[in-house]
């Protein structure tokens, strides 16, 4: 049987008036590293071997290194759209002074019946909390 599993690269299309908060989110707040600038996508990497990309609009720069790939920003999901679509999560060494540092930042903080820290960052990204040592094999087995 063929297995999957999710790769190191994701993409998100946000509107560009996000730009300026997403990087200094991604950077200042989570430690990222941008990789690539284009006028329409940056690139970030998050530790030693995720990459996330923001696409921005519809621009020349960013589609000539990423060949046939298009990016618009009339296709980025609204604020509520982007509550729905997905919970990434994220881990932190340090779960409660990652918690300050992105609740002091002003991100939408979301409440779910968990204990976990929910949230949505600049660009619309909701996100789960973790530590990098927690045991969350709780979330990986039947409870009923």
């Amino acid at each position: 049987m063929a297995k999957a599993i999710f790769g190191n690269h994701s993409a998100v299309r946000v509107l560009r008036t996000e730009r300026d908060r997403i990087r200094k989110f991604y950077c200042d707040v989570l430690g990222c590293k941008i990789t690539r600038e284009f006028d329409d996508k940056d690139d970030f990497r998050m530790g030693d071997g995720f990459y996330i990309a923001f696409l921005y609009g519809s621009g020349r720069d960013g589609r000539e290194v990423d060949k046939g790939v298009t990016y618009a920003a009339e296709d980025a999901l609204s604020d509520d759209d982007f509550l729905k679509a997905i919970f990434l999560e994220l881990k932190a060494d340090d779960v409660e002074e990652m918690r300050q540092k992105i609740v002091a930042f002003g991100v939408k903080v979301l409440e779910v019946p968990d204990p976990h820290l929910y949230f949505q960052a600049p660009g619309g990204q909701v996100f789960r909390l973790v530590g990098i040592n927690e045991d969350l094999s709780k979330y990986e087995r039947n409870s009923w």
